[in-house]
């Protein structure tokens, strides 16, 4: 489930392969340094609370200064999280997730597998762009569910963000990818 600590994710889009394979070596990935906070933490939950500090640090959808559109989180991988997600909003199977071509699919790796750049398939891409806002939220309630652990609400807020990446990616002919970092 979406952590504060552990694994990074950036979702992100890119014209090809080539494009998103860059960002493998840039420092921070495709979120570069990430969006700053006003103040330090402690200052913030001091001022405005432990819910203030949450929704500062929700994922939301960015143009990075690297140029990159990234939805960037913790803990949410992008292939047994986002496979599921995908299962239950389509009823498909996750062995057929898996089977295909672009799902998740190295184009770029670093450190042993401790960076990557992985594909997303372009069915996913698709099944997050099209999905209505009430779909996303019932998808979020049902994997917390099934898992018996998480917050429906920020799963969800996640999701609904993805889903808008998906959209400008295909307005603008872009694929998903995700970058990673252990």
């Amino acid at each position: 489930m979406i952590s504060p600590v552990g694994v990074m994710y950036d979702y992100f889009s890119a014209a090809s392969d080539e494009s998103a394979a860059t960002t493998i070596d840039l420092p921070g990935g495709p979120d570069g340094v990430g969006a700053k906070l006003s103040m330090p933490v402690p200052e913030i939950v001091r001022r405005y609370g432990r819910d203030s500090l949450r929704e500062l640090l929700r994922p939301r959808l960015r143009l990075a200064e690297t140029g990159f559109h990234v939805v960037a989180t913790k803990g949410f991988d992008s292939t047994t999280d986002l496979g599921a997600i995908e299962g239950i909003l389509t009823g498909g199977d996750f062995d057929e997730f898996l089977a295909r071509p672009r799902t998740s699919h190295a184009v770029a790796e670093r450190d042993g597998g401790e960076r990557l750049v992985l594909t997303i398939s372009d069915e996913l891409q698709g099944v997050l762009a099209r999905a209505e806002a009430a779909e996303l939220t019932a998808a979020a309630r049902c994997w917390v569910e099934e898992k018996g652990s998480g917050d429906t609400d920020v799963l969800g807020g996640l999701l609904h963000e993805l889903a808008e990446l998906a959209r400008g990616a295909q307005w603008h002919g872009e694929r998903l990818y995700c970058w990673i970092c252990v």
